[in-house]
């Protein structure tokens, strides 16, 4: 535990001893009396899974899914919260509602979570204390136990509850004291918490095959459902959540599907509510668990009566601050689609998707990253999924491919340097955006540690070639090089790594990097380059490489392997021909070197391949440019979402020229057979709005808005 958290009375781990999945969730109470109520009066509690605060019945925040897990093999966070409000003379009732989250993590999956080291029984340990030192009270054996009407709930399976039970006080108990976790340390919750937004009424209702009732919210997100029933005491209301129909009108059932097929009998996305039968009617919706879904299947069983629900989206609280307008349908729902998708995927952690996995997988959070900060605020979440990254780093340096992970996954096959760049990545691009070198700093030792290990990987010549490479490519694709991608990863650890040493005052280890650097990159081009622009077979992403990390390419070779790619684009049809490291690469290294039309092309041409084709029947991205509809992946994922920081930086031209916005470079561009867009990006010093126009047989006009203490270098008349 960190030192301010031993300084609080010497509090104890306790929990309800609610391991098994067949377990209720648990209420932890403490009884205390006051003689005068204090002025201030915080709470401080280390929360082992996810916690619901109440005071004297009333619920203290309106935090969900809180705190946001880290790599629980590590680290646990602490969150305070001043009571004082809401305590009283005499006697004071302080209860704390556990859940499951990602500590006690009951389903069987490919991750191996319901095997983690860590997994036990949810668990809190504290202390409520006033500003002047006062301990009132701390978790020990004095607390009591007793079963919640919450009587399962899992991570990916869902939750289910029984109201009959609320207001009783069933298995009461004392408190179990633990010993663990011992190996992980304790530090203040620096996450953004998640909360409830935008509660949306259905659009349409549709009849289930099987019986029941369909209800179609008409977009795609993370959270759950919020209902509103009347009817007798034991009557059932049953909820599956999924994000498309079938032809025959089923789900898709693809959660369902992922977790049965690693062994686990239950249904994911599930949640079911068991009536208490009030006169008045009843409102619920599940507080452990959260879902991916555009359409709810409902049934009852007994008299019961739905009488209203709703979608509620769940994700971290992180400010909006960037905006694209544009008069182009497909590239307008595509931005909001982005912006979508990077918030179901934001529930706590950068997850690669709100239905199956909800995994924390380091590729998707480092080609995101971008369109992340250009739109959001949200430096401080990157920072906590950053020092997860570091925790979860092995002695040898090799880190895994999702975080949280257990041994058994994530360290293998699934890494490798494409998805291990948000070691590098996180932090470089906070740099960029906020001249904050702190997560730099921390996360270097890791830098370096990584660096040992993936050098050893390499062959005699630098190269790498170790995990992933251009991930979901349409099927029968032929992709660049694994070899090739990581290899010009590595090229750009080693030069990001030597800026921050010389930044750091680490000269030799600066020198070492640039030697090394320099080294790979003739390594690669003597592989790779075939002379005429061609790099490896001529695969779109193979082409791009070079170009995307500037300064890689041959020397006097970047004009013909940018013609090479455009030719290759056209011969395409701007069809997606590519994975995601592609869908990055390629429209940025088009528009550096003057093909932004090209670009603007891929993301917008209608055909499948491509990215247009899933706004016809959807408002989110997806996880794969094949089929979906056959049931192979989500329709819910962020990894191909860089495609709205490109438009900041190749639309609105905004290139960040100093870290901070200190210094930026602007030159806008509107592509051929757009009319107008209107895009801005909020900083502390004001707002940086670019707005275009075009008048029918005129060229663009372009303004250009910025606060005066940012320095403009370079603007397109």
């Amino acid at each position: 535990m960190d030192s301010s958290f031993l300084k609080l009375g010497c509090p104890k781990w306790i929990s309800g001893g609610t391991k098994e999945a067949e377990k209720p969730a648990p209420f932890l109470e403490k009884h205390c009396t006051l003689d005068a109520v204090p002025a201030h009066a915080i709470l401080t509690l280390a929360v082992a899974g996810w916690h619901e605060l109440f005071v004297n019945g009333v619920r203290a925040g309106d935090e969900v899914l809180h705190p946001a897990t880290c790599h629980p093999m590590r680290r646990l966070s602490s969150v305070s919260r001043d009571i004082a409000p809401l305590l009283q003379l005499g006697e004071n009732v302080v209860a704390v509602l556990l859940g499951n989250g990602w500590f006690n993590y009951i389903t069987r999956e490919g991750a191996d979570f319901a095997h983690a080291p860590w997994a036990a029984a949810p668990a809190i340990c504290g202390a409520l204390e006033t500003p002047d030192g006062e301990t009132i009270f701390v978790t020990d054996g004095s607390w009591t136990a007793y079963d919640s009407p919450i009587v399962f709930n899992a991570f990916r399976n869902g939750e289910w509850y029984d109201a009959r039970k609320e207001g009783f006080r069933e298995n009461e108990r004392p408190a179990e004291v633990v010993k663990y976790p011992p190996f992980a340390e304790v530090s203040h919750d620096d996450a953004p918490p998640c909360r409830v937004f935008d509660p949306v009424a259905p659009i349409a209702t549709l009849p289930h095959p099987d019986g029941g009732t369909i209800y179609d919210f008409g977009t795609n997100r993370a959270g759950w459902c919020e209902i509103e029933v009347a009817g007798e005491a034991g009557a059932k209301v049953t909820l599956d959540y999924d994000e498309a129909l079938a032809q025959d009108g089923r789900f898709l059932g693809y959660a369902t599907a992922f977790v049965r097929a690693n062994g686990d009998p239950r249904p994911a996305q599930h949640d079911e509510y068991t009536l208490a039968g009030r006169p008045n009617g009843e409102r619920w919706h599940p507080r452990f668990a959260y879902h991916g879904f555009r359409y709810a299947w409902v049934r009852t069983e007994g008299r019961v009566a739905v009488k209203a629900i709703r979608s509620v989206f769940v994700h971290s609280d992180i400010p909006s601050v960037g905006s694209i307008e544009i008069a182009n349908p497909v590239f307008s729902r595509l931005q909001d689609a982005t912006r979508r998708s990077y918030l179901s995927n934001f529930t706590g952690i950068p997850t690669d998707c709100p239905t199956r996995e909800k995994n924390g997988w380091t590729g998707d959070a480092q080609l995101a990253v971008e369109t992340g900060l250009w739109n959001f605020d949200a430096r401080n979440g990157y920072v906590h999924f950053l020092r997860m990254i570091i925790d979860a780093q092995r002695p040898n340096g090799q880190i895994p491919s999702i975080v949280p992970c257990t041994e058994t996954f994530g360290y293998g096959w699934s890494s490798g340097p494409a998805w291990d760049a948000a070691l590098f990545e996180i932090p470089w691009q906070i740099f960029r955006f906020y001249r904050d070198d702190a997560p730099a700093r921390e996360a270097y030792p890791a830098m370096i540690r990584y660096l040992g290990f993936i050098l050893g990987m390499t062959r005699g010549d630098g190269l790498v070639e170790h995990g992933l490479g251009d991930w979901s490519a349409p099927e029968g694709v032929a992709t660049a090089p694994v070899l090739l991608t990581d290899s010009a990863y590595l090229w750009q650890f080693l030069r990001r790594t030597a800026f921050w040493a010389g930044r750091f005052g680490d000269a030799a280890t600066a020198a070492c990097c640039h030697e090394l650097a320099g080294s790979l990159r003739s390594a690669l081009n003597r592989e790779f380059y075939k002379g005429d622009g061609i790099y490896a077979g001529g695969e779109p992403t193979s082409l791009a490489a070079p170009l995307f990390f500037e300064g890689l390419c041959q020397d006097g070779a970047e004009s013909a392997t940018a013609e090479a790619l455009v030719k290759r684009v056209r011969e395409d049809g701007h069809r997606a021909r590519f994975g995601i490291l592609g869908s990055k690469w390629i429209p940025r290294a088009l528009a550096l070197h003057g093909y932004i039309d090209d670009a603007w092309r891929i993301f917008t041409q209608p055909e499948a391949p491509g990215f247009a084709v899933w706004m016809q029947d959807g408002d989110t991205l997806w996880e794969s440019f094949d089929d979906v509809g056959a049931g192979r992946g989500s329709r819910n994922h962020i990894m191909f979402g860089a495609l709205s920081a490109w438009a900041f930086e190749f639309l609105a031209g905004i290139r960040i020229a100093e870290p901070g916005f200190a210094k930026v470079e602007i030159a806008p561009y509107l592509p051929d057979g757009v009319e107008s867009f209107d895009i801005s990006r909020r900083l502390p010093q004001g707002q940086i709005r670019v707005r275009a126009e075009r008048q029918s047989g005129a060229a663009p006009t372009f303004s250009v808005n910025a606060p005066p203490d940012i320095e403009i270098v370079h603007q397109r008349k």
